[in-house]
């Protein structure tokens, strides 16, 4: 797109256009920053979202990240060959379990998770609060536009 966007709807749509190399330049960052870590990036967003949560089982992540099954079943496996979950059994279901954090990785979480707010702490000073609560307002409606179809 050559010309500026001019009304709403060009605006909305130059936005959506960047998400692709935004979403590209975001997952190579995360990766640098997580090449010491022994964790990718798909791992990272794993011990994050059971950070959230005392546990979950793989469906449960698999919704809430919303990721392929097959993908989150891979990175569990591999987390657990890590050290960086566990399971405990599932009294509601014999052949599923639930997973949680190891304190290791609880530990290696929340240090990554407290690097990532201070960066996006200096980068939000650059917006006012009511700037950055149309962004999420606005991007969160799509998602829910896009993911009706």
């Amino acid at each position: 797109m050559t010309d500026a966007p001019q009304t709403p709807a060009d605006m909305l749509y130059a936005g959506v256009q960047l998400t692709r190399p935004l979403l590209r330049n975001i997952t190579a960052r995360v990766e640098a920053d997580l090449a010491s870590s022994g964790i990718t990036v798909g791992q990272r967003a794993i011990l994050e979202a059971l950070l959230s949560r005392p546990s979950a089982t793989a469906p449960e992540l698999t919704a809430l990240l919303q990721l392929k099954r097959q993908f989150v079943a891979r990175e569990l496996k591999e987390l657990l060959a890590k050290g960086m979950v566990c399971t405990e059994a599932n009294a509601r279901h014999s052949r599923s379990h639930f997973y949680r954090l190891t304190d290791q990785s609880r530990h290696v979480i929340e240090q990554i998770r407290e690097r990532e707010m201070a960066e996006f702490a200096r980068f939000a000073a650059r917006f006012t609060p009511e700037e950055i609560a149309a962004h999420l307002k606005i991007q969160t409606a799509l998602n829910a536009a896009f993911s009706d179809h």
